[in-house]
Formats: C-alpha cells, sequence, structure tokens
C-alpha cells in the first residue's frame, strides 16, 4: 500500500469512527468560511459599483448575477455529481473508480464552459434583454458586464468542480484554501479595477476573471497533496455510465440554481415594471439576507461528506446523529440571524445604496424574510440528506421547491394582485410552502432510511 491509499484510509476510518459532533464541526468551519467568503465576493462587485452612485450600474451586477448563477449551477452540477460519487467511491475503497471520476468531470465542465463562452457572444443582444436590460443605459452597462463574465466561464466552471470534487472527498480545509485565495485576489482587485482605472461595472468583470483563474489552478494543485484524489486528464471516462452518474447525481444542485437562476430573471423583468430602483433594491436585500443562508448551507455542506461516506460503509446510525445535531445547530444560529437582520436592515442597506426608494424597499424585503428564516434549516439541509443517500428524484424536488415551484407563481400572480407590496412578498411565500413539502417528504424519508 502507497503513501496515497494510507492517507486515504485514514480518512475514512476518521469519518467513519471519530465523535460525531466534533467530526462535523471540523468539517464544517472550512466550508463555512468558504461560503462566508463567497458571500461578501459575490457583494463585494455590489459594494464597489453602488460607490458609483448609479442605479443602472447597481441594477446590472443584479442582472448579469443571474446568468452567473446558472454558469455556477452547472458548474455546481458536475462538481456535485462527480463528488457525490467520489465520495461512495471512498467508502468503498475504491481509488480507481474515483480518480476516474474526477478527471470526467473535470472535462465535461471545461466543454460546457467553452459552448456558453461562443454561444453567449453570439447571442449576445437578445440574452441582454432577457435578462432584464430593458433601456438603453441599462442595456450598455449590463452588455459590457455581461461580455467579460461569458470569457471567465470555462475556468469558473473548472474552479467549482474542483472546489465540490475535493469538499466532498473529505479535503475541506484545501477546498477552501483555494476558493478564498481567488475570491481575495478578486476582492482586492474590485476597488483597483472599478475606482482607481475608472473601468466601471468592466472592472468587476475583469476582477472576477482573475481571480477565479487564479483559484482554480490552486485547486488542481491542491488534489495533488494530503492523499487527495489526483487529476490526471488522461484517466476520463467519457462513458453512459459515468456521466448518468454526474448528471442525476448532480442534478438537485443544477435544478436548485438552474431554477433560480430562471427566477431571479422573471424577478428581475417584473421588477423593471416598477422602475429601475426595484431591480436595485432586490439586488442588495438578496444578497444580505444570503448572509444567513450561505453560512447554514457552510454547515450542512460539512454534514454531506459525513453522511454520503457513512452511507457507503452503510453506518447509518452516524448519519442520523450527525443530521440531528447539524439541524439543532442551524436552527439556533437561524433565530439569531433573524434578529440581527431585522434590527440591522437599514443600516446594511446604507452600504450598498444613499438612495431613498432602493434603501426603503430593501429594507421591506429584509424583513418580510425574517419571518420564516428561523425555519429554514430543515428545508436546507433535507434536500442535502436526501441527495447524498442517492434519493435524487426527492433531492431534486425539494431544492427546486423554493426558487422554482413556488417563486416563480408568486412572482407572476402577486405583483398583480398587490403591486410593489405583492413583489416584496414572494420570497417570503415561496420559502413557507417549500417548508411544508421539505417536511412531508424529509420527514418520510428520515423514518424509512434512519429509523
Amino acid at each position: 500500500m502507497n503513501n496515497s491509499d494510507t492517507l486515504r484510509e485514514e480518512k475514512i476510518k476518521r469519518f467513519t469512527t471519530e465523535p460525531i459532533y466534533p467530526l462535523l464541526v471540523k468539517m464544517a468551519i472550512p466550508s463555512m468560511i468558504g461560503m462566508i467568503v463567497t458571500t461578501v465576493y459575490s457583494m463585494t462587485d455590489t459594494y464597489f459599483v453602488g460607490l458609483l452612485n448609479n442605479t443602472d450600474y447597481t441594477a446590472s451586477v443584479g442582472l448579469v448575477f443571474s446568468f452567473v448563477s446558472i454558469i455556477q449551477a452547472i458548474g455546481f452540477w458536475f462538481g456535485y455529481g462527480s463528488g457525490n460519487y467520489i465520495s461512495r467511491c471512498l467508502g468503498k475503497k475504491d481509488y480507481k473508480s474515483a480518480e476516474e471520476m474526477s478527471a470526467t468531470g473535470v472535462i465535461l465542465a471545461f466543454i460546457s464552459g467553452l459552448l456558453i463562452l461562443v454561444g453567449g457572444l453570439v447571442f449576445i443582444e437578445p440574452l441582454t434583454k432577457v435578462l432584464g436590460a430593458t433601456d438603453v443605459s441599462l442595456y450598455q452597462a449590463t452588455s459590457r458586464y455581461l461580455r467579460i463574465t461569458l470569457v471567465s466561464a470555462p475556468v469558473m466552471l473548472i474552479s467549482l468542480v474542483l472546489y465540490n470534487q475535493l469538499r466532498l472527498a473529505g479535503a475541506g480545509k484545501e477546498s477552501m484554501i483555494g476558493l478564498f485565495i481567488g475570491m481575495l485576489l478578486n476582492m482586492l482587485l474590485d476597488p483597483v479595477f472599478i475606482l482607481l482605472f475608472k473601468m466601471n461595472v468592466s472592472g468587476a468583470a475583469f476582477a472576477s476573471l482573475i481571480g477565479q483563474a487564479v483559484g482554480a489552478i490552486i485547486l488542481y494543485l491542491s488534489t495533488k497533496k494530503n492523499g487527495n484524489i489526483p487529476l490526471h486528464i488522461r484517466k476520463a471516462r467519457i462513458e453512459k455510465s459515468f456521466i448518468k452518474e454526474i448528471l442525476t447525481g448532480g442534478a438537485p444542485n443544477f435544478c436548485r440554481q438552474g431554477i433560480s437562476s430562471i427566477s431571479s430573471m422573471i424577478l428581475n423583468n417584473v421588477a423593471a415594471g416598477f422602475g429601475n430602483y426595484a431591480i436595485a433594491a432586490y439586488t442588495i436585500a438578496l444578497r444580505i439576507i444570503y448572509i444567513a443562508y450561505a453560512l447554514v448551507i457552510g454547515f450542512g455542506q460539512g454534514f454531506q461528506p459525513i453522511c454520503a461516506i457513512n452511507y457507503g460503509a452503510k453506518k447509518y446510525d452516524r448519519i442520523k446523529k450527525a443530521y440531528i445535531m447539524a439541524l439543532e445547530t442551524v436552527s439556533v444560529f437561524l433565530v439569531i440571524s433573524t434578529i440581527v437582520l431585522y434590527l440591522a436592515s437599514n443600516g446594511l442597506s446604507l452600504k450598498f445604496s444613499k438612495e431613498a426608494d432602493v434603501v426603503a424597499m430593501s429594507v421591506k424585503i429584509i424583513r418580510s424574510n425574517c419571518f420564516i428564516l428561523p425555519f429554514m434549516g430543515f428545508y436546507i439541509l433535507c434536500g442535502m440528506f436526501l441527495q447524498n443517500i442517492g434519493e435524487f428524484g426527492q433531492a431534486t424536488l425539494v431544492t427546486i421547491a423554493e426558487n422554482g415551484m413556488f417563486l416563480i407563481p408568486a412572482v407572476l400572480i402577486l405583483p398583480e394582485i398587490a403591486g410593489i407590496d405583492g413583489l416584496i412578498l414572494c420570497k417570503p411565500v415561496a420559502s413557507i410552502c417549500a417548508l411544508i413539502l421539505s417536511l412531508v417528504i424529509g420527514l418520510r424519508a428520515l423514518r424509512k432510511y434512519l429509523a
């Protein structure tokens, strides 16, 4: 047995024998840091562009972000699909298949990135309009930002696939470091390009491109260390069985983020009917609310490799204990987050805009979501649990519920009934409906597998 195999054996033993809560916290901390960095990163463009005091620029960041979310959805699709398979292989000590899957996921990511780049540039005009850029000034700002974002698609996808493969294989620290360095570079370059070089929204896009490229290189180098699954492109198996594993295993993530992106586009188009200030307000409010969601998702990501590896090793009692402990922890956190967000909503909104109508609407959106936020931990963990035990159909249904199944009808119906107030209430109404659905599906699955 070589040194890499020994390190892998030790990793599997740790996941299947160590005390649950310390292991859960150990795995969750890098993921939570990664999610914090990701959240701050997503807010950085909005913050520095907001300093230009131009509503069109701020709105363009929100419009392009909905398209970036589609690219991210594909990255998480391939990353989770290949990463979940790798986790189960590690539980079975099948290292050969794990290495083959790693290479296959990265190859698919690169090819998809090239297709997005070429297709997006060819159809840049209709794409910009579909995103919600309805007037001339907003169209110009959005198209400039979008062109550079398209160029970054291949490296963005490779970075996301490698990040998720490393994390789901138990290398949370390495995945976090790669993500952190790339995003930190992006955040440092934002003020330089946007303000110093006066590149406006184009500067934000260039900063993202450079940061993602550096992050992808570091993540690639991390696969070669500490007994991780090394990336060797020549080992890729572009075969039906492997592609099926990736597409089905990552489907819940793709559907959740893909549907979320579509609903964001619809929301932006409906909001545009009330004025560009409404798009800007929603862009700011959802960034702020996502801080709480991001930390819960990060903690849940610490649960995922524990769930997947122990499921492969048939240690179901450890999965049950980990799930209960994770749910208790995130629920307490969400209660605290709700209080903080409600009280600080005005001050936080003012950090991104000084325009009174934008801030006022942002505060209303944040506070309306605070009433359901404390209960959303079950919804988030439920989808993760179902996905990691192989219930991909049910996991997909749960994960698309909030931002797809319920948000899209809410966006199309509520503003027609209640005007701007209906637009503000769309998100909390969708969250309530999604939580109810997850309780029905999740409790049944928990009784079936973990009773």
